[in-house]
């Protein structure tokens, strides 16, 4: 595959409520800065979303942002861009807002729950993962460990869903939780007419070591914490870049048009 052209293939949904710095750098030093650029509601509603574009990201956060902005004529876009052969990458949130439906801290008085428009993968997406998390009011950062064909590896959790099991021929799971009970899905992926879904719990973007980037002490009151789950994840760097790069090349394959841009810096924190 071939990326040509001005306008990036590659493009990150902004909603310009979240930081997605750690996701489009490690897309760019993966395919270059000309390949990866940002959209939005208006964008995407006004038909940016067009044969040029190989790969839609939905990033974490939280989707009822999503929802607000693309309820209607964007999430008709998203799906007719998916359907004519377009890749879409969600993660945590972009994950359960492509879900048939989600349950978020089900009974607590932050529940969010209902059906999703979107609809790139049946069934449930539930979360957070109480086993994982410190409690709502507290860190919903953790180091995870996950498990599938191609890879075993610990991951960056924070609040994903876990996923329905697969309730129909063109869905498929890529990786399981394999320190829960039952071991459910963590990420899957599915075929939506000619594209390709993928959608992911962890934050699989956050590799280490540059992970570290986002760990301030400043007014952090979760920073010890934090600090122990990066150190957990630091022994897994090399097969967390195996894990992205597997997904990407199922998403959108091995292209570049650029040389490969050195962005990522040791960061390490004793």
């Amino acid at each position: 595959m071939q990326i040509t052209g001005k306008k990036p293939s590659i493009l990150i949904y902004q909603d310009y409520v979240h930081n997605n710095g750690q996701l489009y750098h490690a897309l760019v030093e993966r395919y270059g800065f000309a390949v990866v650029g940002y959209c939005d509601a208006a964008s995407i509603i006004a038909g940016i979303l067009d044969p040029t574009v190989k790969l839609l990201v939905m990033p974490g956060g939280a989707d009822l942002y999503y929802c607000e902005k693309l309820n209607g004529a964007g999430n008709r876009a998203i799906r007719n861009f998916v359907e004519n052969g377009g890749s879409y990458l969600g993660i945590c949130a972009g994950a359960y807002y492509a879900c048939d439906r989600i349950e978020w801290a089900r009974g607590s008085d932050r529940e969010i729950s209902g059906s999703r428009e979107l609809k790139l993968y049946g069934g449930l997406a539930s979360g957070p993962i109480t086993e994982f998390i410190q409690g709502l009011d507290q860190s919903w950062l953790a180091s995870a460990t996950i498990s599938g064909a191609d890879i075993s590896t610990s991951v960056c959790y924070e609040a994903g869903p876990i996923f329905a099991e697969p309730s129909a021929a063109h869905e498929k799971i890529i990786a399981r939780y394999t320190s829960l009970p039952g071991q459910p899905p963590a990420i899957v992926e599915s075929q939506i007419g000619k594209g390709q879904v993928i959608l992911s719990s962890p934050h699989i973007e956050r590799q280490m070591p540059s992970a570290w980037s986002d760990l301030y002490s400043v007014n952090n009151p979760h920073y010890d914490h934090m600090h122990k789950v990066y150190k957990n994840l630091s022994k897994d760097r090399a097969q967390q870049g195996a894990l992205w790069n597997l997904i990407l090349d199922k998403l959108v394959g091995t292209i570049r048009t650029e040389a490969p841009v050195e962005i990522r810096r040791s960061l390490d924190v004793a």
